[in-house]
């Protein structure tokens, strides 16, 4: 038997089928090394769009199925790297080292719009994306406490210019007003004031280089919304609602005014999406039924090992955020289910995504929400088809 080729390698992995992008990754240039010992050990880079690929591991393992059954190959390693490719279009003067800037916004107040904000940026984080934050409402500036930060942040000089340093945690790099004015002060600033704060946080803040800087955004349909968009083109905006009829109808307004400033809809976040209840039955055995009484309904659960069990309940409806991305032609990119543990983490300074491991529904529910928001994106930068907005 000849020994095995490089080229046969890559003919093998011609049959990995990068399923956003619909092609194989061999011709789409993420094998970035190649190589095959005389022995049969085949090393294999596959270098992705984004380290928050959310098919990153199936993959790998289709990679490594296919090339092991190359003839001759006694061994095979593969190794998977991410580059987050930047939009194209002219270069921005405003956060040039940033590859994509992305609003965060609700129609209305209340959704959660801001928790989730900062658990999607500690997410991305979490894959080993540079990521930033920049808090946008300035009424509002709720950043800060989610973050678990205070104190005015550090200032530097770049080129004679007085620049500041965003304050950093969780590997994500922060900007809010809520740094700059004392927390009893209340922010009584009319548009242009707004607009030229936004502004600054764009130009005179040591960003560096970013892959994603999260814009959390104040509610609704207003100056800021408007002076963003003017200020940088945007890779896109997430929508935040809840499941009830009256966020849903809001959305649509942020809706027409993102259509009105050419900035496509990524997708739309539920949150809210379900109340979620774990527990245990004190000497339940796997297999045997609780009752759990909730309201006007009665739900019947089996036990787990140990006489654990969990369940989502839609206390608020349901559907409603699927309508509503299927009527406007954008997916729906994540449900994050109602946990104590998401309010809790965010009055604690410690992002629900960082202080709890895999037991959380609605941790794994954000961490799969920011994997479809990096797919998205990477869609976007590297594909010439337009996205559906």
């Amino acid at each position: 038997m000849s020994a095995p080729t490089t080229d046969a390698v890559l003919e093998a992995l011609k049959g990995v089928i990068d399923p956003d992008l619909g092609q194989d990754i061999v011709s789409l240039g993420f094998i970035t090394r190649c190589n095959v010992s005389e022995d049969g050990v085949a090393d294999v880079v596959i270098n992705l769009t984004t380290p928050a690929c959310p098919v990153k591991d199936q993959l790998r393992d289709q990679a490594h199925a296919l090339v092991a059954a190359v003839p001759g190959i006694t061994s095979v390693q593969i190794e998977m790297t991410a580059v987050v490719k930047g939009q194209d279009g002219p270069a921005r003067e405003a956060a040039k080292d940033v590859k994509h800037i992305v609003a965060i916004s609700s129609g209305k107040g209340g959704v959660g719009k801001s928790t989730m904000t900062v658990n999607l940026a500690c997410a991305l984080a979490q894959t080993g994306a540079k990521v930033g934050l920049l808090d946008c409402d300035v009424h509002g500036p709720d950043v800060p406490m989610m973050m678990g930060l205070s104190g005015a942040p550090d200032q530097v000089q770049v080129d004679g210019k007085t620049v500041l340093v965003p304050k950093e945690r969780r590997g994500v790099k922060t900007m809010s007003i809520g740094y700059l004015v004392p927390d009893e002060q209340p922010v009584i600033w009319r548009g242009p004031m707004v607009h030229s704060f936004i502004r600054q946080m764009l130009t005179d803040v040591q960003w560096g280089e970013l892959d994603y800087l999260l814009v959390d955004m104040p509610p609704g349909t207003g100056d800021a919304q408007l002076s963003l968009a003017q200020e940088v083109p945007l890779s896109g905006a997430v929508l935040v609602t809840t499941p009830q009829a009256v966020s849903a109808f809001d959305v649509t307004k942020a809706i027409s005014m993102f259509h009105q400033v050419d900035v496509p809809i990524l997708g739309i976040v539920e949150n809210m999406s379900g109340l979620a209840l774990e527990g245990r039955v004190e000497g339940g055995e796997a297999g045997s039924m609780v009752s759990l009484d909730l309201g006007s309904e009665t739900h019947e659960l089996p036990l787990q090992a140990g006489g654990r069990f969990s369940a989502v309940f839609d206390v608020f409806g349901s559907g409603g955020a699927e309508a509503l991305a299927q009527k406007h032609g954008f997916p729906l990119i994540g449900k994050v289910p109602i946990d104590p543990g998401v309010r809790a983490g965010g009055d604690g300074g410690e992002p629900i995504v960082s202080a709890r491991g895999e037991d959380s529904a609605s941790a794994a529910a954000i961490r799969e929400t920011a994997g479809r928001l990096a797919q998205r994106l990477a869609v976007k930068a590297f594909s010439s088809l337009p996205i559906l907005d």
